[in-house]
């Protein structure tokens, strides 16, 4: 008993995330929620977070907090500067701090060039780029000195796609944000912002691809496996420790060697 004591203690010492407060969006399922499982693991305090209209994430919500022993929930739409205010005061006033957010909410709707109208591209511009560009403008009140931000990329923002242009507009726009952001808030709080790019990983939404652009996809790969949402969620989880206290304002991918 005494050994398993000392070895979860060494665990927990790895990112030294104890009495950290973390923020992950869009983390009741896939990549959202592994890393809130992983930052729990290594000690941090965790805020799961639900899209506050949809009422079966709020159900959902409930269920995970008590299964993975998270320690506060809350409904959040960071497409909406109100709620997000909302969200960060109230997670303030609960724990007196927050240290890490993880800008992870995001919709893909796929379709040819020609088949996105105006509403798509809004719903996934809105979601995918407005949502983190509101987060890190209204966190920077709340958010601790040397704090850390990590946005979630994609490689279709590096090289883009037939039927994920706004996606990968999007995205690439969230990396273009990361270096935007972290000019300003690394000199005024030394916050460390970055993005990290996943490639072809094992998730629901990687589901939504063509069956013949996956295989072209994995062709492609110098690492010839899928990525595992655990394998993105440990980076992440690095990235939001001080472990990687003078790394900011960079892009990290995790693709297999789809981009090299």
């Amino acid at each position: 008993m005494v050994q398993l004591r000392e070895r979860q203690k060494v665990y927990l010492g790895l990112y030294n995330l104890e009495n950290k407060v973390v923020v992950i969006t869009g983390s009741c399922t896939g990549i959202g929620l592994e890393v809130a499982k992983t930052f729990k693991s290594h000690g941090a305090t965790v805020v799961l977070t639900y899209f506050e209209k949809d009422e079966e994430q709020i159900d959902l919500s409930i269920e995970l907090n008590k299964k993975y022993k998270l320690d506060y929930r809350l409904g959040i739409d960071v497409t909406d500067t109100s709620s997000v205010r909302k969200c960060f005061k109230t997670i303030f006033e609960e724990f007196g701090t927050l240290d890490v957010l993880v800008n992870n909410a995001g919709i893909n709707l796929v379709g040819d060039f020609d088949e996105i109208d105006d509403e798509m591209w809004q719903r996934v511009i809105d979601t995918n780029l407005k949502g983190p560009f509101i987060c890190m403008r209204e966190v920077f009140k709340y958010i601790s000195e040397g704090g850390k931000v990590i946005n979630l990329g994609s490689v279709s923002g590096q090289y883009g796609g037939p039927r994920t242009t706004s996606y990968a507009c999007a995205k690439a726009g969230v990396m273009a944000l990361t270096h935007c952001y972290a000019r300003y808030a690394g000199p005024k709080k030394n916050i460390s912002v970055n993005c990290v790019s996943p490639g072809p990983i094992e998730s629901e939404m990687l589901n939504l691809m063509p069956n013949k652009m996956l295989s072209d996809l994995q062709d492609d790969l110098l690492i010839k496996r899928l990525g595992t949402m655990q394998e993105v969620a440990d980076l992440i989880c690095f990235l939001g420790s001080e472990k990687s206290s003078f790394i900011t304002g960079q892009t990290v991918g995790i693709n297999g060697g789809v981009w090299v």
